[in-house]
C-alpha cells in the first residue's frame, strides 16, 4: 500500500515549519507562564472513526487526532495542537488513518500510523481538500476539493501522488463515501437538487435522497447490515439533528432515524463493524447496536496542557492634556501636479504643500472620506455625510463652493481622465454597484452590480475601462477568496483568452510567486469584464484604497500586496507584460501616482513617504499636525446618587459623588457642605459605570451619528476587535479632540487572516514575512489588541500570539483550541465564522459541551458571546417589542422595530436554540470564567443591541442581571487593561458614568431608562444627544 521510505520529507517539513529561528518572526521577549493540564471528557463537533478490527477508535477532539480503545478509556494525541487535524478515517487494513489539516494554511489530506509515526502530507497546493475517505483496496483516497472553482469529488493515487477529478459538476459536491464493493461513490450536493447522490463509474449521477429547502444532508456512508447494503447520514433542520438509515437495494420511500429526539447529532461520518454503528452526539461517543437498537456509550478522556501567559500590558495615557502627533491619516492622494497631497484627518479633509503646515478645506463635525484629484487639479471630490447619508460631493479649490454630486450614496470616487465623469461605489452591505456619472449632463450609469464592496475604481488611461479590486471566491461553499484586479469596460464589450474556462494562465512574477500552479478557470461574468493576472493565489489590494491604481501614462499598476506597494507593466489593454517590482519594505497603504509617473505617495504606520518609480528613491513626507485630548473643565456633585459601583451586588445610597474635570475625587455620605460647583440632583435615581461594548465595527462608514447614538445608550467606550487602521486612529483622535462627539475607542487594524480573506480592507497574509511588519505598525499605533481570523494557520497564529505579547498587546480570534493552549487572551462569538463549515465552540443546536467550558473556564480567557447575532436578538424583538418603544429608536433607527417575526410553527425550536446558546456564557461564569458583553454591531443597531444583548444573557441564558451589569463595566474593563481607569466608580477613577431612572440589579430592562450620560467629566443628557 504506503512505503515507509516515502514518508520522510513530510516529517522534516512539519518540524521545521514555523521555526522562528529562521527569521520568519519578531523576537520574543522572555514572559512567565502558567502550564495547566485540563481533562476533557466531552467533545463539541467531535468526529470519530472506528478502526476495522472495531479494537480502536481515531478521534478529533479539539483539532487533534487522538487513538483510543474502542471500549473507551484514555485518549493518546498522535498530532500535534496546531495541525487544526479533523475527520479521522481508517484504512481498510487499520494500518493508517487518513485525515485533512490545516498545517499549511489550507485543507491537505494527510496520513499517519495509529502510534504517531509515517506522518504523510498525501495532497497539496493552495487548494482546500476535504473529508477524505479510503478505497476498498486502499490504494487510493477520495475527498472534496475546490480546485475547480466549486467543491468536486476527487481521488488521489497514494504510489504516485496523481489527483483525479470524479466529478465536475457548477454545484458543489462534497463528503464522498465509497461504497463496500467500490462500484459507486455517495457525495453530498448543494446545488439546484440538494442531497445525496450516486455515481457508477463512468456513469452520469443520480439523486437517491433529496432535501428540501429547510434540510441538509451530511456525511453519507455505507455499511453492510446482514444481506442488505445501508447508507447512513445526518440530517440537520432548524432545532433538529438526526442520524439516519436507508437501505439501498430494495424500493423504499423512508428512511428509519436510529438517534433519539432531541439529540444532537454531529455532522460527520459514521463508521460500522458487525451489527454496530459508531458516531458522536451530545459530546460522546456511541455505538449503536442495528439487530438491537440499542445505544451503548463510550467513556473517554484526554488531558491537554495549556500555557496561561504572563506578560506586561502596555496601556495607553486615557486622559493626558499634552501634544499628540496625529496618526489617523486617511486617503492620502498626491495632486497631478506632485506638489501637494490630499488627506482626511481630525474630522475634515486637509490640503497641504509638500514642505508646509496643513490647512483645512472641510471644518464640521461630518466624516469626511475618500478625497481624489480632478485630473487638472483644480477640484476635489470627496464623501461626506454632511446632509445625513454619505454622499459625493465636489469642492472647487479656487472659491471653496461645494456641489453634493450624489443623493443615493456613494464613496471611493474616481475622476475620469479627461475630468468629465466621476467612476464611484454604490453600497449596501456586501452588495454593491459600480456606477458612473458624466459631470456635464448628470447622468448617471450602473455598470456593475452584485460585487462585494469592491475598492476604489481606476481608470484606464483611454477611459474606456476602470479596473478594481474584488472578491473572487473558490467556491460557493465557503465565503472566503482572494481580491483579484476587475477590469468593467465603460463602452463595450471586453474579451480575453485568459477568460476561457480551462485555458492555461501565464503567471507573472510577484509576490508569493506559487510555482506550478494555475489559477482556476473562471467564465467571464459578462462580455464586459474580465480578471487580469497579477499574482498566481493571492490578492491584489484589499477591495479598499490600496490598488490596483493605473499609471496616468498607461504604462503600469500599482498595488499593495503582502501589505507593500508593487508596480507591475501593463499593455493598454491592461495585461501584464512583465514580472512586478517590489517598491516598498515598509508596510503600504493608499498608493496615488503623481501626474507625470514618476513617484508614488503612500501611507505608512509612521507616516507619508514617495517613492521614485526610476530608482526607487524613498522621501519622507513631513505631515506638521497635532491633537489634543479634549478635557472637561467643569465641576460637579451628583447630589444623593443610589450606586452601582460596577463590582458589588450591595448598592451605595445616599451618596454624593464630586466630580472635578475629568475624575471622581471623592465618593461620601450626603453632605451639603461639598455642594459646589454644579449639583446634579440624582435622588431619584442609579448611578452605574459608563457601558462598554466590547465587540463593534466602527469605521468611518459609521457616520457622525453613530457616536452620538453609542452615547445615548450609556456606552461610554467601545473595544473595536477588528478594522481599517488608520480609520480606528481617526475615530480615536476626532472623537477624543472633542471633533465629534463619541464613547473611547479601544481598537485594532485589520485582523491577522491567512492567504484567503472575506471582508473589504482586510490583507491577506500572503508571507510570513508580513507578521513583524504588522507587529510593528500595532507597536507605532498603540493597539490595544490583535485580532487573528479564521484563515490564519494555528502555528502562525501562535507566533503572532508570541509577538504581540512581547510588545504588551493582548490577541484574541474566534478560535478556542488551540489559542488557549498558546497563549490567547480572548475568543470572540460563542459561534462565529470558521473555516471549518462547523464550530468547534458550539453545536448545530447550539449546544457546548465539556471541553468548551472548561477550556473557558480554567484558562480565563474572556469570551465576548454577542448572541444577538444568532437569533437572541430577534426573539428579544418578538418576545418584548417594547424595546422599541423609545425615542432614541424613532430618532436613529426608526427601521429597527419593523418586521421582526418568528413564524409561530418555528417559535419553539428558535427559543431552544437562543436559550442553548445563551447558557453557554452563564456556565463558564458559574465555573470561574470571564464574560465580556459585546454585540458585533452594526450587524444589529448600535447601542440597541447591546442592551438587548444584556436582556437576553438574563432572560434566556439565565445569568443574573448582577453578572451582566459586571461583565458591561468592570470586567469588561479589566479584560481591556484599564480596570484601574474605567468600569468603576471609585475615587480616583474616570468620571464614565450613567444615570438610570430604574435599578439594573433587580431588572437588566432598566438599563433602557437612561436619563444621562457622563464621559470624561463631560455630562449630556438623551434629549441633546438625539439632535
Amino acid at each position: 500500500m504506503i512505503s515507509g521510505s516515502s514518508l520522510k520529507f513530510s516529517v522534516a517539513f512539519v518540524a521545521i515549519c514555523f521555526i522562528p529561528g529562521l527569521g520568519l518572526w519578531t523576537v520574543h521577549t522572555e514572559e512567565s507562564h502558567e502550564d495547566i493540564e485540563v481533562l476533557l471528557y466531552e467533545g463539541t463537533n467531535m468526529a470519530a472513526s472506528l478502526s476495522p478490527d472495531g479494537e480502536k477508535l481515531a478521534i478529533d477532539l479539539i483539532g487533534r487526532i487522538w487513538i483510543l480503545s474502542s471500549k473507551g478509556g484514555q485518549a493518546t494525541p498522535i498530532t500535534d495542537p496546531e495541525g487544526d487535524a479533523r475527520q479521522p478515517q481508517w484504512s481498510p487494513d487499520g494500518t493508517w488513518i487518513a485525515f485533512q489539516a490545516y498545517w499549511n494554511g489550507d485543507y491537505d489530506i494527510w496520513i499517519i500510523r495509529e502510534n504517531g509515526s509515517g506522518l504523510r502530507q498525501v495532497t497539496s497546493g493552495p487548494f482546500d481538500d476535504r473529508e477524505p475517505q479510503w478505497s476498498k483496496d486502499g490504494t487510493k483516497i477520495f475527498f472534496s476539493s475546490d480546485r475547480n472553482g466549486n467543491y468536486d469529488i476527487w481521488e488521489v493515487l497514494l504510489d504516485r501522488g496523481e489527483t483525479v477529478a470524479l466529478t465536475n459538476s457548477p454545484e458543489n459536491e462534497f463528503y464522498p463515501a465509497s461504497s463496500p464493493n467500490g462500484d459507486f461513490l455517495a457525495y453530498v450536493s448543494d446545488g439546484s437538487t440538494p442531497g445525496i447522490w450516486l455515481k457508477e463509474a463512468d456513469k452520469n449521477p443520480f439523486i437517491f435522497l433529496q432535501s428540501d429547502l429547510e434540510t441538509s444532508f451530511h456525511a453519507p456512508n455505507w455499511f453492510q447490515n446482514g444481506d442488505e447494503l445501508f447508507l447512513s447520514y445526518s440530517s440537520q433542520s432548524h432545532g433538529s439533528t438526526e442520524l439516519l438509515i436507508r437501505p439501498v437495494n430494495r424500493e423504499t420511500n423512508s428512511s428509519q432515524i436510529i438517534s433519539s429526539p432531541g439529540e444532537d447529532v454531529f455532522p460527520f461520518r459514521t463508521s460500522t463493524l458487525d451489527s454496530r454503528l459508531a458516531y458522536t452526539s451530545d459530546g460522546r461517543i456511541r455505538l449503536y447496536d442495528l439487530q438491537e437498537q440499542s445505544v451503548e456509550e463510550i467513556p473517554f478522556s484526554a488531558s491537554v496542557s495549556i500555557m496561561r501567559p504572563s506578560y506586561q500590558r502596555v496601556l495607553r495615557n486615557l486622559t493626558g492634556s499634552g501634544l499628540n502627533t496625529t496618526r489617523g491619516i486617511i486617503s492620502p492622494a498626491i495632486s497631478p501636479d506632485g506638489n501637494r497631497v490630499l488627506f482626511v484627518a481630525l474630522g475634515d479633509i486637509w490640503i497641504m504643500d509638500f514642505d508646509n503646515i496643513p490647512k483645512r478645506l472641510t471644518d464640521d463635525a461630518s466624516v469626511e472620506r475618500d478625497p481624489s484629484w480632478s485630473p487638472d487639479g483644480n477640484s476635489i471630490a470627496y464623501t461626506s455625510d454632511r446632509g445625513g447619508t454619505f454622499q459625493i460631493w465636489i469642492q472647487d479649490l479656487s472659491n471653496g463652493n461645494t456641489t453634493q454630486l450624489t443623493t443615493e450614496g456613494g464613496s471611493f470616487a474616481s475622476w475620469s481622465p479627461d475630468g468629465n465623469s466621476i467612476a464611484y461605489i454604490d453600497s449596501e452591505r456586501f452588495d454593491s454597484s459600480v456606477k458612473i456619472v458624466s459631470l456635464s449632463s448628470g447622468l448617471f450609469e450602473t455598470l456593475r452590480t452584485g460585487l462585494n464592496d469592491p475598492g476604489r475604481p481606476t481608470w484606464a488611461p483611454s477611459g474606456r475601462s476602470i479596473v478594481l479590486s474584488a472578491k473572487w471566491q473558490y467556491s460557493t461553499r465557503f465565503r472566503e477568496g482572494i481580491n483579484r484586479p476587475l477590469q468593467i469596460s465603460v463602452d463595450g464589450p471586453i474579451a480575453s483568452r485568459r477568460n476561457i474556462p480551462n485555458q492555461p494562465t501565464e503567471i507573472t512574477g510577484g509576490p508569493s510567486e506559487e510555482i506550478g500552479y494555475d489559477l482556476f478557470p473562471q467564465k467571464l461574468i459578462t462580455e464586459n469584464e474580465r480578471w487580469l493576472e497579477f499574482i498566481s493565489h493571492g490578492s491584489v489590494g484589499s477591495r479598499n484604497t490600496d490598488g490596483p491604481i493605473w499609471s496616468p501614462d498607461g504604462l503600469m499598476m500599482a498595488y499593495i500586496a503582502e501589505g507593500v506597494l508593487w508596480i507591475i507593466p501593463v499593455n493598454q489593454a491592461g495585461d501584464p507584460i512583465g514580472p512586478s517590482r517590489r517598491l516598498t519594505t515598509k508596510l503600504a497603504d493608499d498608493p496615488s501616482w503623481a501626474g507625470d509617473s514618476k513617484s508614488i505617495l503612500y501611507l505608512t504606520p509612521s507616516g507619508l513617504e514617495r517613492v521614485w518609480i526610476q530608482d526607487g528613491a524613498v522621501d519622507s513626507i513631513p505631515l506638521l499636525l497635532n491633537w489634543q485630548n479634549k478635557t472637561s473643565t467643569e465641576d460637579y456633585v451628583i447630589h444623593s446618587a443610589t450606586i452601582f459601583d460596577g463590582q458589588s451586588q450591595a448598592l451605595q445610597r445616599e451618596k454624593d459623588i464630586v466630580i472635578s474635570g475629568d475624575r471622581i475625587i471623592s465618593i461620601t455620605d450626603h453632605d451639603e457642605s461639598l455642594h459646589t460647583g454644579t449639583v446634579i440632583d440624582a435622588s431619584q435615581g442609579y448611578i452605574a459605570p459608563g457601558l462598554i461594548e466590547t465587540h463593534t465595527h466602527e469605521g468611518l462608514e459609521g457616520g457622525e451619528v453613530s457616536g452620538r447614538v453609542y452615547l445615548a445608550y450609556g456606552v461610554t467606550s467601545i473595544r473595536n476587535p477588528t478594522g481599517d487602521p488608520y480609520e480606528m486612529m481617526e475615530l480615536r483622535e476626532s472623537i477624543g479632540s472633542g471633533r465629534r462627539m463619541g464613547p473611547r475607542i479601544f481598537g485594532t487594524g485589520n485582523s491577522v487572516d491567512g492567504s484567503r480573506i472575506y471582508y473589504a480592507g482586510v490583507p491577506t497574509l500572503g508571507s510570513p514575512t508580513e507578521i513583524p511588519l504588522e507587529i510593528n505598525r500595532a507597536e507605532l499605533l498603540e493597539y490595544d489588541l490583535i485580532k487573528t481570523y479564521v484563515r490564519l494557520s494555528d502555528g502562525v497564529q501562535k507566533e503572532v500570539i508570541k509577538s504581540a505579547h512581547s510588545i504588551g498587546i493582548p490577541v484574541t480570534s474566534h478560535e478556542l483550541y488551540p489559542a488557549v493552549a498558546n497563549g490567547a487572551d480572548g475568543v470572540e462569538h460563542v459561534r462565529g465564522t470558521s473555516r471549518r463549515g462547523y464550530s468547534t465552540k458550539v453545536s448545530e443546536l447550539n449546544r457546548s459541551y465539556q471541553d468548551v467550558i472548561d477550556l473557558l473556564a480554567v484558562s480565563g480567557m474572556t469570551l465576548t458571546p454577542t448572541i444577538g447575532i444568532y437569533g437572541a436578538y430577534e426573539l428579544v424583538a418578538v418576545d418584548d417589542p417594547t424595546i422599541f418603544d423609545d425615542p432614541r429608536v424613532t430618532s436613529f433607527f426608526p427601521e429597527a422595530a419593523l418586521g421582526h417575526y418568528i413564524p409561530p410553527e418555528l417559535l419553539p425550536a428558535s427559543r431552544k436554540l437562543v436559550e442553548n446558546m445563551a447558557s453557554l456564557p452563564k456556565r463558564v461564569v458559574e465555573n470561574g470564567g470571564v464574560i465580556i458583553m459585546g454585540t458585533d454591531t452594526p450587524i444589529n443597531p448600535r447601542g440597541l443591541s447591546l442592551i438587548s444583548e444584556m436582556q437576553a444573557l438574563v432572560d434566556y441564558g439565565g445569568m443574573t442581571p448582577l453578572d451582566v451589569m459586571r461583565a458591561s463595566t468592570s470586567i469588561a474593563a479589566e479584560a481591556m487593561g484599564y480596570g484601574a481607569e474605567i468600569g468603576s466608580v471609585k475615587e480616583g477613577m474616570i468620571a464614565d458614568l450613567i444615570l438610570l431612572d430604574e435599578n439594573p440589579l433587580e431588572d437588566i430592562r432598566a438599563v433602557r431608562s437612561l436619563r444621562w450620560v457622563m464621559k470624561g467629566g463631560e455630562l449630556l443628557s438623551v434629549k441633546e444627544l438625539l439632535h
